[in-house]
């Protein structure tokens, strides 16, 4: 499968939650269930452009804090609600967070929720990840990441990708 040049996509930088490894947590569950649900909280982000983006593929990159390399995934994603799915088909961590009220720093009660079904999630080839604009400006990722703390941005891809990977 060939992603297409300019293809837009989410990146979302991630963080892991205590001892929880972020991704590996998920390849867990989509490797058992053939699926899982990925939460984002906290601001919402567009739902039209994510609408877009599914239509366009359901593509997303997932990379990891600079402290733990900077690494990206490519996931791709097929649906997408603002409600906690009712298959708690997520990992295990989550409970953990939602019941852990002393820290607002990942979620607080009232913050809203977006949930992305993820059924492709494997690394990223780092020369693919350092040629990710971003698609408002066409600046570099690699060149802007260090300057925000935004953690949702919309990419693009100036040059095709393979997917050959598996979960």
């Amino acid at each position: 499968m060939i992603i297409d040049s300019n293809t837009e996509m989410l990146l979302f930088r991630y963080n892991n939650y205590k001892k929880h490894l972020f991704i590996d947590e998920h390849r867990s569950v989509l490797q058992r269930e053939g699926h899982v649900w990925m939460l984002k909280l906290g601001r919402k982000t567009n739902n039209e452009r994510i609408r877009a983006i599914s239509e366009g593929g359901g593509w997303m990159i997932l990379r990891a804090p600079k402290s733990e390399g900077g690494t990206s995934f490519l996931a791709k994603f097929t649906e997408m609600q603002e409600e906690t799915p009712t298959e708690h088909c997520y990992p295990e961590y989550y409970k953990e967070i939602f019941q852990d009220s002393n820290d607002n720093f990942f979620y607080y009660e009232d913050s809203p929720q977006q949930w992305f079904n993820i059924v492709l999630l494997f690394p990223l080839n780092s020369d693919v990840a350092s040629s990710l604009v971003i698609s408002k400006n066409k600046k570099k990722v690699d060149d802007v990441i260090p300057t925000t703390r935004t953690a949702v941005m919309f990419v693009q891809n100036d040059s095709p990708i393979e997917v050959s990977g598996v979960v």
